[in-house]
């Protein structure tokens, strides 16, 4: 005997939560820098939170 299969709705649940990552980011030059430094660097720095589609 098998145990009924959730696989289908583990699936649908992980659908519907939206995923994102956060980025560093210069305030003066806009490149792109680690979240380490642009939070020890709060005067010139910023921590972005991108969030990305399904």
């Amino acid at each position: 005997m098998t145990a009924p299969s959730s696989h289908n709705v583990t699936n649908e649940s992980t659908d519907m939560k939206t995923k994102s990552y956060k980025v560093g980011r210069s305030a003066k030059t806009g490149r792109f820098t680690t979240v380490k430094k642009a939070k020890r660097l709060k005067s010139t720095h910023v921590v972005e939170t991108i969030k990305t589609s399904k």
